[in-house]
Parts: C-alpha cells; structure tokens; sequence
C-alpha cells in the first residue's frame, strides 16, 4: 500500500494517482507523511489545486484537504472561489460568520382584564296581597267555631300544631280543639299545623288520618297551602273559619 503525499489517504500499491485528491503518487511511498507538514512547492498555503484549500475560504478555519465542506460554517471547498482581495468583506459579524439573531422587541404586558363573575339575583319573598296585614306571628288571627260559637285566639308565635290531646302519651298540641269535640269529630293529635311564611299564613297536613280540607278541597299530606282571610277550615269533620 501506498500513502499521498498531498492529502495522506491510503491507495493500492498499484495506483499512480490519489484516489482521494488526484495527486501523483511516488514510487515506494509505503507511510504516510507526516500531518500539517506540506512543503512550500508541494502545496502552497492558498492552494486551489485538485487536493482543495488547507484552509476556508469564507471563515478561515484550518480544514483537512479534500474535504468538500468547511466543518465550522459550511462552505463549499472545492468549488471555484474568490480571492480575499476580490470578494466583498464580510461584515462585523460574532462567532465566525454566524449571524446575530433578531432583536425582538420586549414583552408588553397584558391587557386582559379579569371580569367580575356575575352577580347572582336572589328571588324576592312575596308580598302579601293589598288588605292583607304583613305579619311575622299568627296573632291577633283567631279560629272561629261556627258549632260552638266561640273564636280560638292563635298565640304570639310563628307556628303551632292544631290537634287534640291524648291521655296515653300525654301529648298536648298547641291549640287543643277536646273541648270542640275533636275526638268526635276525628280530629288527630298532630292534625294541622299553622306558620308564618314570608307574611303569609300557611297550613300544612301533618299527615292526618282524616284528613285536612281548604274550603271543601282536601289538602296533601306535608304539602303547604296559603291562607286567606275567610277561608273554611275542615279538620275531620269539626269545621272552623279563619279571621285575619
């Protein structure tokens, strides 16, 4: 095997001329030269011969001879190239021909505002209907007994349980209707309950066995109904009236 003495690339024995560069190989030349040594004859510092340039064109990085590219900016080493005092000068540029990157301009801040979430509007309690006193307790409204000819005075309170008292459990509702004949007449114990809501009175089945009517219509169990001045309340069969 023989080693070029211009770019030092092994050749068959038998070869004349680099298979890598072109150069004419010496007889007997059996080790390779000895790196970055070229002769001022056998390869001018400038070179543009077969073997290409020892160093780059563009940036003036030391590169190895034959190569195609420049390893530091990428330029071509073996085309036809201009010479440093005909080819126009670079201009300023840092780390060896790389452009700058762009100056973009500073962050600006944003502009977005949160909004505020939205106000939530809240139902307002009804009003009590023109001629109706606006209360807060049951009193001064009273529940009269048309059999017996009497008037039961509701309490200062909010809300009471209309019934009957049982001896057994010695359970006393609220408003006792025993002396209105509530046993006779299927009153239970807990039978109705009367309450102040929003201004206005309601009565409420606590689930009676026979039942609470408004004005002949039969009310659900647990099931809160609006009353109004007149109004006829039938607790089993024993009938009372409302007075506001």
């Amino acid at each position: 095997m023989s080693f070029c003495p211009q770019c030092g690339v092994e050749n068959p024995s038998t070869a004349r001329f680099c298979d890598q560069c072109g150069a004419t190989l010496p007889a007997g030349s059996t080790r390779p030269p000895q790196p970055n040594a070229p002769t001022a004859a056998a390869r001018p510092a400038n070179s543009t011969g077969a073997a290409g340039p020892s160093t780059c064109s563009q940036c003036g990085t030391p590169v190895i001879p034959g190569e195609a590219f420049c390893d530091s900016c990428g330029a071509p080493l073996l085309g036809p190239s201009t010479s440093a005092s005909s080819r126009p000068a670079a201009p300023d540029l840092p780390y060896g021909g790389v452009p700058p990157q762009p100056n973009y301009p500073a962050p600006q801040p944003s502009s977005f505002k949160p909004q505020a979430p939205p106000v939530q509007s809240f139902q307002q309690a009804p009003v009590a209907p023109s001629g109706m006193p606006v209360r807060n307790v049951l009193a001064p409204a009273q529940l009269f007994v048309p059999e017996e000819g009497r008037a039961i005075k509701l309490p200062e309170a909010s809300q009471v349980v209309i019934g009957r008292i049982d001896s057994m459990s010695s359970y006393t509702p609220d408003i006792d209707l025993t002396p209105y004949g509530a046993f006779e007449n299927g009153v239970g114990r807990r039978h109705l309950q009367l309450s102040v809501q929003s201004g206005q009175v309601i009565a409420e089945d606590l689930g009676s066995t026979n039942g609470s009517f408004i004005n002949g219509r039969k009310l659900s169990p647990h099931s809160p109904h609006q009353l109004r001045n007149g109004d006829e309340l039938r607790l089993g069969t024993l009938v009372m009236r409302l007075q506001l």
